[in-house]
């Protein structure tokens, strides 16, 4: 009975001294035990003022200079998954439903970790996302400020290596493997004389699985990181960056986009990933192993319409059409003409209208022809 009038007490008192006032923003009671005997009120209410502010931008006052200027006062926290309703807006998004779980410091850096969750009826709830971002002095300003996640973890908990012209970034308990690590670097070299084209030093961060990945990246839990563990990776052509998962130092698709990407940046998608895919596999899987899969599905419908095939996603949770389907087209572009027909492909635009007109001009494939080209292609 004491205790529980103790803590009561105490929770009043934290309260009264943390200013939270947002309906959807809540402190997690156990942390509010916590606060005078770690002396983390500070972290946290840099947390909470940024949670409160009304915009991104206006969010970008407790964030460090350097990330700021590096991305933008509206872009600069890079946790991009928590812009879960895809508008842009990641303050907005955290308003929905945000609780900060916990705060540890070690050294001079706080870690602040927190948890989305938001309503979606009034009988069912929902937790996307539990995430991290640190807070530490910074050095410019002498203030406490809010520093993404990413660098810092990498810093923790990574090594590199550099090898043939690639920064490796990977766990500090991964051995490097330089065969898979010589394969990527033969199958980059073969792209970027066949396109002229060379890669700039680039960073490729990998790990050995998705949670680990996710991690990394600042989420201690992730919806997407669900089913039966499949590699993928992602470029920031801009930044001149990769990370991958569950394929070691090997996923050159990813890479091919550092080169393709900023040389026809208004290429359609399909025909940039069937580059990708084509010349650096998808998924860990060469192009004709998807095709072969693609090949299974489409025997066992064969009553599906493909006249709308931009519309098309998925084939199972491996293969995507864009994927598949665009490197078949670019397979019979490469084979037709080299890379120079292949470069024709990606100079007609990203509409739908110029996607079609490129299959048309280059490949002789019409849109209202494009069911009778896979009945001829795949029941070979």
């Amino acid at each position: 009975m004491k205790y529980l009038i103790f803590v009561t007490a105490l929770l009043f008192l934290c309260f009264s001294s943390i200013n939270i006032k947002a309906q959807n923003i809540q402190v997690d009671p156990l942390l509010m035990q916590d606060l005078e005997v770690f002396k983390i009120n500070e972290p946290l209410q840099l947390w909470l003022n940024f949670l409160k502010s009304k915009d991104d931008k206006k969010g970008a006052h407790y964030w460090n200079s350097k990330e700021v200027k590096k991305y933008s006062d509206t872009t600069y926290f890079q946790l991009k998954d928590l812009d879960y309703f895809e508008d842009g807006k990641i303050i907005k998004t955290l308003n929905q439903g945000t609780t900060v779980l916990s705060i540890t410091k070690k050294d001079t850096l706080y870690k602040i970790t927190s948890m989305l969750r938001f309503k979606v009826d009034d009988s069912v709830s929902t937790t996307p996302f539990i995430f991290h971002v640190y807070a530490s002095i910074e050095k410019e300003s002498g203030l406490l400020k809010l520093y993404n996640p990413f660098p810092i973890n990498q810093k923790l908990m990574t090594q590199e290596k550099s090898f043939e012209n690639i920064r490796y970034v990977f766990p500090k308990y991964h051995e490097f493997n330089k065969s898979l690590a010589k394969e990527q670097a033969r199958k980059i070299a073969f792209v970027e004389k066949e396109f002229n084209l060379k890669l700039n030093y680039p960073t490729f961060i990998f790990t050995n699985n998705r949670s680990e990945l996710y991690r990394l990246l600042g989420y201690d839990f992730n919806f997407q990181d669900i089913g039966d563990e499949k590699p993928f990776g992602h470029a920031f052509v801009q930044y001149n960056y990769v990370y991958a998962c569950g394929n070691g130092e090997y996923f050159p698709h990813e890479l091919i986009h550092l080169l393709i990407n900023p040389n026809w940046p208004k290429a359609h998608t399909w025909f940039i990933e069937g580059v990708a895919t084509y010349f650096g596999e998808s998924r860990g899987k060469s192009l004709d192993w998807h095709l072969k899969n693609f090949k299974k599905y489409y025997l066992a419908h064969p009553m599906e319409d493909y006249s709308d095939l931009l519309s098309k996603r998925n084939i199972d949770d491996i293969s995507g059409y864009q994927y598949v389907i665009g490197g078949l087209f670019v397979k019979l572009a490469y084979e037709k003409g080299g890379a120079e027909s292949v470069k024709r492909l990606m100079t007609f635009g990203d509409s739908d209208t110029e996607f079609y007109l490129a299959l048309e001009t280059v490949l002789g494939i019409k849109k209202e022809g494009i069911n009778q080209f896979f009945r001829e292609y795949f029941n070979k």
